[in-house]
Formats: structure tokens, sequence, C-alpha cells
């Protein structure tokens, strides 16, 4: 192992080339024992969806690559700001609520996982996509900087048709959540299974027209439904082009809003609905309602859009 000088080095893009085959790390030990969802459980908890990783929670991270995207930092406390780091870290996987999951592993305890990752410097973290792991910076990083390259990957999982979530890994402060109402439904997403998810959550409507969880449910299955197998880049470009189309305007609301940007999307859409006296007015306000339910009626920036779309429409 290289001293902490040494691996204090600015940081570095990602980019795919570093992609090596993990495969054969954690042949022959035995697999950490999953909870109830088939998520690992082993090693301490930092935050609901981050775990302290040693070589069979590596394997179950690598494998749950296959549905939300994975984080893996390589790095210990011999690293000046090692500690900050984890914590920022823990801190933007853990408000993505399940979209991605974070694995920390300290190189002198896991020489082999570093090895596998053929680490070079410390820290340095990955990405993990379907089993497959690429560089995502190397060296000191702020807050903001963290919040972008998440953002951007979950950009990319969305193009990779990942746009699930799982379950908590734990509960950090001791406590135990209830089981969900919509267990059922809530593992159909995370499985890409948008169509049955929503009639399940349709169901549960039926039942109970006022049903808050369940509408919040199954707006966001319908969300998720739509953006999987997007391609983004595409998306965006189309809507730069065709800045009176209204599904394109549509289609980048949905993105922006899986990717965390609801103000943006709220924006582009009060602003489209404001300049539009047609059919496609109408389209765009039912549209930006239905995404008012996948954030919630009583989150500020609803309440915020909500005041902005009655301007532009009276």
């Amino acid at each position: 192992m290289s001293t902490p000088s040494e691996y204090a080095q600015p940081a570095q893009p990602a980019d795919a080339r570093g992609a090596v085959d993990l495969s054969t790390l954690g042949t022959g030990a035995a697999a950490a024992a999953p909870g109830p969802s088939g998520e690992p459980q082993a090693g301490p908890v930092l935050g609901a969806w981050s775990l302290d990783l040693d070589e069979q929670t590596f394997q179950d991270l690598v494998q749950l690559s296959g549905r939300v995207p994975v984080i893996i930092a390589v790095t210990n406390e011999r690293v000046p700001g090692a500690d900050a780091l984890r914590a920022s870290l823990v801190a933007a996987v853990d408000a993505e609520q399940g979209r991605v999951v974070l694995g920390l592993a300290d190189p002198d305890a896991q020489p082999r996982i570093a090895q596998a990752l053929q680490v070079q410097q410390l820290p340095t973290v990955f990405a993990v996509l379907g089993g497959r792991p690429m560089p995502l910076f190397s060296g000191p990083v702020d807050d903001t900087q963290i919040k972008g390259l998440l953002q951007e990957l979950l950009q990319v999982a969305i193009q990779q048709g990942m746009a699930g979530t799982v379950p908590p890994f734990s509960h950090p402060e001791g406590t135990t959540a209830p089981p969900s109402r919509f267990a059922e439904a809530e593992a159909l997403v995370a499985q890409g299974d948008y169509a049955q998810a929503e009639a399940l959550y349709e169901e549960a409507l039926k039942q109970n027209p006022g049903d808050d969880d369940a509408a919040v449910g199954l707006h966001r299955a319908r969300l998720l439904g739509r953006v999987a197998g997007m391609d983004a880049q595409a998306v965006r470009a189309a809507a730069a082009a065709a800045p009176e189309s209204v599904q394109a305007q549509l289609d980048v609301a949905d993105l922006d809003v899986v990717g965390g940007h609801v103000e943006d999307a709220f924006l582009r859409l009060v602003r489209f609905i404001a300049a539009h006296f047609d059919e496609d007015r109408e389209a765009a306000r039912a549209h930006l309602v239905e995404l008012f339910g996948v954030v919630g009626a009583q989150d500020p920036r609803v309440v915020s859009a909500r005041g902005r779309l009655a301007a532009a429409l009276f």
C-alpha cells in the first residue's frame, strides 16, 4: 500500500477504461446472509443504504448493481479528509432513498477488494452498473461535486433501464420501520415490472380513493415506467431542437424529476403552459399535475409550482 501522501492527488474524472472483472473475488466464501428483501445485511451500517465492505458483502453489492447503481469508495482513516468524504457519500446516497447504494472498503483490511478494483491511489470511488465497475473519481471532492456525479450516474442508470429502488439495509438510528402496506408493489417496481405495480396501486385506490400513499406509489410507478429505456442525451437533444413539441418537453420533465431536478421539471412545464393555448397546454398541465403526485402534495416545491401554474393559467 502506498502512503496517504502518495494517494492524495487532485480529483480525476471517471472513464470506462477502468472496468475490471470482479467475478473471481469472493468465490468459495459463504454468501452474506440476506434480509427478507434479498439485500445484503452483513457488515456495519453507516447509513440506511450504506455498508462497510468485506469480500462477501462486496459480492452482494456487485450483484445488486444489476438493479440499482452501486458506489464503492476505497479509502481509510490514514487518508486526509477520509472521514469527511465518507460522511458526504453516506449523506448523498441516503438522500436518493434507495435509487443508489454505497459500499466503503478499507484497502488495508480488505486488500483483495483493492486489488480487484486495481486501486492506484486513495481515495478512489467507483461506480458499478450491471456488475461492471468503472472509476467515478479519485482524490478529494466537495459535496456539490459528489451530488452532481451521482445525478450523472443516475441518468446513465435510467438509460440502462435501472430506474427502481431497493429497501434500506437497516435503520441507522436503531428504529424498526413498520412493514410497508405496498411491499409487493414496491418489489415489482424494484424489479422493473411497472405495469404490475400500477395494477396493485390502482386496486388499492379503488378500495380507498383517498389513499394518498397508494396515489403517490401509482404516480411513481407510472413515471419510472415512462423513463425506463429512455436515452437521456437523445431526449434532451430532441427537446432543445423542438421547443414547441409538447411530448419532447414532457419527456425531459420526467427525466428531471427522476434525476432529482424537480424544480427544473416544474418550471419547464409551467413555461410551456404559459406560452401555449391549444390542446398541448392541457396535455402539459395534466402531466405537471401527475408529476406533483410523484413528489407529494405537501412538498414545498409542489406548493410553489402550483402557484406558478395558477398564474400561468389565469
